[in-house]
């Protein structure tokens, strides 16, 4: 990150410079106006520190240029000033800049300040990083350029090859069923059934008949012959979504399948062969589920031939944009629509606690309800969320200007740590400015411009 620091003194220069020095950043100088715009449109600097008052080009005359200069993209501008009129903040702040200090200024504040940017530049880098990513990331239905997901697909293909139970691991909606169905077509089994149930979908007394079938009469509501999964996959594969969930006496039945290939519906005494490739899958833990005896170890023995892990969403970021422009490219009329840049920001941003499924659904949704074809933050709910109602100590700051609010939160937290710390040193200025890491000068200037006393 390209941090510029423009002041008239070498030595306001020289301290602030030491200040941000920091591995990953590269500090530059500039000793009046006419050096920092030529420094800006050179060098393009993330973050300026702008001194306001200097001879001849003032900070006022820098930010004027540039804001009439077209060609140069400006940076983040903090006005560095001695002066603290709400006047000047507003007038540095209508021509570009992002925010201003006062001199002295608090040698963390300004670090916070760097830190902050360094994020932003990070995320930035990476928005752009994904936008100009044109790796090769489709693996049949499936798509995944991150590192992560090529290891997995390389995977998959190595699992398909074998006759192996597979169990597959993931949080719900990180596809997992997709991974079933690329393991049977990529088998020797493609051109043979594939059947999928979610045993966690289905009612606990009726799960061993959809699973096994049932005889005309066998229960009450039997009134027809039932063929069960095992038998319709019969010669291909059967995929268990969700095995976590399966009872315990269902869990007995299964096994017994498992081991001597044969399903025996209910009702009947008749012992029917099956051959079928067990593809399993569950977002539980099963080795917790089998230390807590809630899982059978044998039979999770037998289901784990081969495992599979997909990553959440939230850990795999080069993932979330090709996503995306493949949702978008599916809604119909929505051909034109793109993402805007903040939009992209904020999805790299969010948790997905819904993984896949959730993207698709609200991509879906924005390309349906956005008003043009630029999706923005707001259009997919990811918009910064206003403060909670019970968020009660904020709301006097609400009907101020930003600027004017932040001062003020600001000079009412500075107040309360200030007293706090000396509470806690008897008074004593010295082991106070300590306690806040700051010197014992600018402690007793904030004092005296807030009206506090020692005792």
């Amino acid at each position: 990150m390209k941090i510029l620091i423009v002041d008239d003194e070498p030595a306001a220069r020289y301290g602030m410079a030491k200040a941000l020095k920091s591995d990953g950043r590269l500090l530059l100088e500039a000793g009046d106006g006419a050096e920092a715009l030529t420094q800006v449109r050179q060098q393009y600097p993330d973050l300026v520190f702008l001194d306001l008052n200097m001879p001849d080009r003032d900070g006022l005359f820098v930010l004027k240029e540039l804001q009439r200069d077209a060609s140069v993209a400006i940076p983040e501008i903090i006005v560095v000033t001695a002066n603290d009129g709400v006047d000047v903040a507003v007038e540095c702040i209508r021509c570009g800049a992002t925010d201003f200090i006062t001199k002295p200024y608090d040698i963390e504040h300004i670090r916070s300040i760097a830190t902050r940017t360094e994020a932003r530049v990070k995320l930035q880098n990476r928005v752009t990083e994904l936008e100009t990513n044109d790796r090769p990331a489709r693996f049949g239905a499936l798509l995944g350029g991150s590192g992560v997901m090529q290891q997995l697909f390389r995977s998959v293909d190595k699992a398909a090859a074998t006759s192996l139970p597979v169990v597959i691991r993931g949080e719900s909606g990180t596809g997992k069923e997709l991974i079933a169905r690329e393991l049977h077509q990529r088998g020797d089994r493609a051109d043979r059934p594939f059947v999928a149930v979610n045993t966690a979908a289905i009612a606990e007394s009726l799960v061993e008949s959809e699973l096994f079938g049932h005889i005309k009469g066998a229960f009450t509501g039997a009134d027809r012959n039932r063929t069960g999964v095992f038998r319709q996959a019969d010669g291909g594969t059967l995929f268990l979504d969700e095995i976590g969930d399966m009872p315990a006496t269902v869990q007995t039945r299964l096994l017994r399948v498992l081991q001597e290939g044969i399903v025996q519906p209910i009702g009947t005494e008749e012992c029917i062969k099956v051959d079928v490739r067990i593809v399993s899958a569950t977002h539980q833990d099963l080795d917790q589920a089998v230390t807590d005896r809630a899982f059978r170890q044998d039979l999770f023995f037998r289901l784990k031939g081969i495992e599979l892990f997909i990553p959440p969403l939230r850990n795999r970021h080069e993932d979330i944009l090709l996503l995306a422009k493949e949702f978008l490219a599916a809604n119909a009329g929505s051909a034109d629509v793109v993402l805007s840049h903040e939009t992209v920001a904020a999805m790299l941003q969010h948790t997905w606690p819904g993984n896949v499924r959730e993207l698709q659904q609200m991509v879906s949704a924005a390309a349906a309800l956005c008003e043009g074809d630029v999706i923005h933050p707001a259009d997919v709910g990811l918009a910064p969320t206003r403060l909670k109602a019970d968020d009660t100590a904020f709301e006097r700051y609400l009907d101020l200007p930003l600027t004017e609010a932040r001062n003020q939160l600001v000079e009412t937290f500075e107040r309360l740590m200030i007293e706090r710390s000396l509470q806690m040193e008897s008074g004593n200025v010295s082991a106070a400015a300590r306690r806040l890491g700051i010197h014992r000068q600018s402690l007793q200037q904030k004092m005296k411009q807030m009206g506090i006393r020692p005792s």
